[in-house]
């Protein structure tokens, strides 16, 4: 058995790899965005909460 790496053609289109990275890091990107926007309203709400809690 020979110790040297070898190369296997790949099955996929060179364009239809890149074309489906790009789309995984739109994605990941729409997902990040969509995370914070969530963690800036959990934050606004949580400091009206304790407002609230303090009014009372």
């Amino acid at each position: 058995m020979p110790n040297q790496p070898f190369e296997v053609a790949s099955p996929f289109d060179h364009a239809e790899v890149a074309e489906s990275t790009i789309e995984v890091s739109a994605d990941e990107g729409q997902d990040s965005q969509s995370l914070e926007i969530n963690l800036r309203r959990a934050q606004a709400e949580h400091a009206a909460n304790l407002r609230l809690a303090r009014a009372l």
